[in-house]
C-alpha cells in the first residue's frame, strides 16, 4: 500500500525521523485542515499514557485546527481510543500505520 501523495509521505517522514530522534516506540506526524503539519510522540508515564497520535492532535487542536485531513503514524500500533479521537475530529481523515518492519497500512 502507497501513501495517496506527496503530502502523506512527508507525514511520514517526519514521524519516522522523531522516532529515530527521540528514540520512542511510536510517533505521529497529522495535517490539519490548514495544511500545518503536527507531531507527537508516545507518552508512557505512571500517571499519563497517550498515544503519538493523541499527543499531535492535542497540539493541533491547541494550535486552533478544526479538522485534520491525515495521519501517519509509525512504530507500534495506535490504540482505538487515539483513532476515535481524530474520527471525533474529523470522520473523513485519512489515517496510515506504518509498521516497525516498514509494511504500510490504511485504517
Amino acid at each position: 500500500m502507497t501513501f495517496t501523495n506527496s503530502e502523506d509521505e512527508k507525514l511520514f517522514t517526519l514521524a519516522k525521523a522523531s522516532l529515530q530522534r527521540n528514540n520512542v516506540k511510536q510517533s505521529a506526524a497529522l495535517r490539519d485542515g490548514t495544511g500545518r503539519t503536527h507531531v507527537g510522540n508516545a507518552m508512557d508515564l505512571d500517571s499519563l499514557r497517550l498515544d503519538a497520535l493523541q499527543v499531535a492532535l492535542a497540539m493541533a487542536l491547541s494550535s486552533g485546527a478544526e479538522q485534520v485531513e491525515a495521519a501517519v503514524i509509525v512504530g507500534t500500533t495506535p490504540s482505538e481510543a487515539a483513532l476515535a479521537n481524530i474520527r471525533e475530529v474529523s470522520g473523513s481523515a485519512a489515517i496510515w500505520f506504518v509498521h516497525a518492519d516498514g509494511r504500510r497500512a490504511g485504517l
